[in-house]
């Protein structure tokens, strides 16, 4: 299971990967934490429902085209996390842990813990506590870390698995094509109008996907 922030994290960090595993006839589910709502806070005519549901659309075309299927929308609220011990972080770990255990999920792929962003750093929380409440192993992605200056540093200590997705990276482009929201144009007006730049565009020409293995208290 790729376990995505919000809908283009799971392009971005792991679109090809989803697109190798389902073009070797295996099964890569996602589920998305928040609902992606806050990108374009105050859009004239954009309502916070109404951008999660473009996300929601977005992120349907683009797994599409991965071969990623159907996905799991958690619907926390967008830059507003609930942390460990939070009445609704616990429930969505007992629901994710159960939905994981009748799919038999063996592998959650999340983004990694050190990443700059504060939904990006509750997913990694709630996937090691689906983890504590399950028997998969735990694997952390990056897409913003990508952006820490001593990333290198934070993760040596970390075994990293590198797997050659190269020969998916068109499906990987076109499912971020899908991604309008977030790349500029689609919503306007917004006091703070998000936009993807360009160098967090270029981690779809990496040839592998890195996958940090987190191991787990036994």
């Amino acid at each position: 299971m790729i376990l995505a922030p919000h809908p283009d994290d799971e392009t971005l960090g792991c679109g090809a990967l989803i697109a190798a595993i389902s073009a070797e006839g295996g099964k890569a589910y996602t589920a998305f934490v928040t609902d992606g709502a806050g990108s374009h806070p105050d859009a004239a005519g954009w309502s916070r429902k109404r951008i999660a549901a473009l996300r929601r659309t977005e992120a349907a075309g683009a797994l599409h085209i991965l071969g990623g299927g159907v996905p799991l929308h958690l619907d926390w609220p967008d830059a507003k996390p609930p942390k460990p011990g939070d009445p609704m972080f616990e429930r969505t770990a007992d629901r994710l842990a159960a939905w994981c255990r009748a799919r038999n999920i063996r592998r959650i792929a999340v983004t990694w813990d050190g990443e700059p962003h504060c939904d990006h750093e509750a997913a990694a929380a709630l996937a090691g506590a689906v983890a504590d409440r399950t028997t998969v192993r735990l694997y952390q992605y990056l897409v913003w870390g990508w952006t820490v200056a001593d990333v290198a540093r934070r993760i040596r200590n970390r075994r990293a698995v590198s797997i050659d997705t190269s020969a998916r990276r068109p499906q990987q482009r076109r499912a971020m094509a899908c991604h309008r929201s977030q790349r500029g144009g689609r919503i306007v007006g917004a006091a703070e109008n998000f936009r993807l730049p360009d160098f967090m565009l270029r981690l779809l020409d990496r040839p592998a996907t890195l996958l940090l293995e987190i191991p787990r208290a036994t």
